[in-house]
């Protein structure tokens, strides 16, 4: 009897339909997997008899035929254990034949039969919504995970008893699956902000960086802190994700969904707030960009719509900085392995720390610069010139004088820049609605378009500057979208002047003067 059943194979954080055939037919006893397996499911004939017999279930004694279908696909990891064993008992008898469709089924199964957590279950989800297909049935521990999914059934089983009773419609002993319909993400299920969440009013000084800060986080801009030790540019970028809007239901999907691919789903809770992500400079190209066989996502996947914060920027090797100037343009890492191409999306906010020089003084209004011009001719050598053009704000962090520590004031807090931001996003929102990115450092727009935004003062102002100052044309569009970005800040419709030349000033002060030639 040939019986089929649905299953999926994760590709990057996409699933793709996996048919799982199974045929037994009269002839030796045999168990067969084709259809190009891994070795996880190669192996997985022992798991599913030992699965199948300690669960009270006959196993056939004859031969027993899988497919996995499409063949061309290699098929890795066991989620596939359980749609091959419910497929199995089946095609057997034990199952209705009928009963396999209208599922979307994964699960590892132990060799008592108990079903272990996947990687993926969100997207397996999203796949059944995709295919119109109205349940899922997915480990109990991913239960979750699959609902933020709304509009499909899930049904999550502890074990292959309940999977097997929850497809003929019977009570199985116990506390039975756990089975409800998704309805997405909670508006604001996470818990509360920590009580000593870092806030912006701890902040003293600073308020170019401060200005800085506010305008990448309303724009989404890649930015760039340069200072000398101690000088406060950690203690910024710890405090940028306390400025950024809430993610919304559509973006706490996205992030989720790579984390869940990648084995590590943020749960007890869903992605609720953005990500803030800060890797070691000892990180390699793979850990960064995402590698491996199967390829999984890096760092800058796991900071998508949120922050990647790259700490002492010069001490990151050189291929993992230059590797950072196609996904910023982009947004998404493509890695092909053996014929199949994995996508994996990377839009986040960069911010980067470095010190100005090896010894960290240059500039410091106390401390002497010990470093020779050659040695400061190497260290700037480590930040390209198509790096930096790539980079919208840089920005100067000095010491603060000891005096303002002792001082009452302190700064704005982050909940009343954020409300800024917020409305500022809002602005972008209805600008560029319909396309994939809806903020001015992330949206596709020719130079062109953005100039014709400038007031005509703005626009000579602009001319003469890039012309005096040998900027390119990205540097000229970055300067533009920044520009933009501060105009909404201030609500205006038109960029007019002092944008423009607050926006070059971004540009042109700190490390390596982004956007001239070197």
């Amino acid at each position: 009897m040939l019986v089929r059943a649905l299953s999926f194979a994760v590709l990057g954080i996409d699933a793709v339909p996996v048919e799982v055939e199974t045929d037994i037919t009269h002839g030796l006893p045999s168990y067969t997997v084709v259809g190009l397996p891994g070795g996880a499911v190669r192996e997985s004939d022992d798991r599913i008899r030992a699965a199948v017999r300690n669960s009270g279930l006959p196993f056939p004694g004859r031969k027993v035929t899988v497919n996995l279908a499409p063949a061309d696909l290699r098929k890795d990891g066991s989620l596939l254990d359980l749609p091959i064993a419910l497929s199995v008992l089946s095609a057997e008898g034990v199952l209705p034949g009928e009963a396999l469709a209208g599922w979307v089924i994964a699960g590892e199964l132990s060799l008592d039969g108990t079903v272990r957590p996947i990687r993926g279950a969100l997207s397996q989800a999203i796949l059944a919504r995709s295919l119109r297909i109205p349940g899922v049935i997915t480990p109990f521990d991913n239960g979750d995970e699959a609902r933020l999914v709304p509009g499909i059934r899930v049904v999550a089983v502890r074990s292959l008893r309940e999977a097997a009773a929850a497809l003929t419609g019977e009570e199985p002993p116990g506390d039975g699956p756990d089975a409800d319909s998704g309805d997405g993400p909670a508006k604001d299920s996470g818990a509360p902000a920590p009580e000593h969440a870092p806030d912006l009013s701890d902040v003293v000084g600073q308020p170019m960086a401060r200005r800085a800060l506010e305008v990448a986080a309303a724009g989404c801009h890649a930015m760039l802190l340069v200072g000398p030790p101690g000088c406060g540019k950690t203690m910024l970028a710890e405090r940028l994700p306390g400025i950024l809007p809430d993610l919304s239901a559509s973006e706490a999907l996205d992030a989720t969904r790579i984390y869940g691919a990648a084995g590590e789903p943020p749960w007890p809770r869903p992605l609720l707030r953005r990500p803030f992500r800060a890797p070691h400079p000892s990180i390699t190209a793979a850990g960064l960009l995402g590698g491996g066989n199967p390829p999984r996502p890096g760092e800058i996947s796991f900071a998508h719509c949120g922050v990647l914060f790259l700490d002492e920027f010069s001490e990151f090797r050189a291929e993992v900085r230059e590797a950072l100037r196609q996904p910023i343009e982009s947004g998404e890492i493509r890695i092909s392995r053996s014929g199949h191409r994995y996508r994996f999306p990377c839009r986040f906010l960069l911010l980067a720390a470095t010190n100005p020089c090896p010894c960290g003084n240059a500039g410091h209004p106390r401390k002497i610069c010990r470093c020779s011009p050659p040695l400061l001719d190497r260290f700037s050598r480590k930040f390209s010139g198509p790096l930096l053009d790539r980079i919208d704000l840089a920005v100067s962090v000095l010491p603060v004088a000891v005096e303002a520590w002792s001082g009452e004031a302190r700064g704005e807090s982050s909940a009343a820049v954020r409300r800024r931001v917020d409305a500022c996003r809002a602005v972008q929102e209805a600008r560029y609605a319909g396309r994939v990115s809806r903020t001015n450092g992330t949206v596709r727009s020719g130079t062109a378009e953005l100039l014709r935004e400038l007031t005509p003062e703005a626009a000579a102002f602009l001319t003469r500057a890039a012309e005096r100052l040998s900027l390119s044309g990205r540097a000229i569009g970055k300067a533009c979208r920044v520009a933009r970005t501060i105009a909404d800040l201030a609500a205006e419709r038109r960029v007019g002047l002092p944008h423009v030349a607050e926006a070059l000033q971004y540009r042109l002060s700190g490390f390596g003067a982004p956007g001239e030639s070197t």
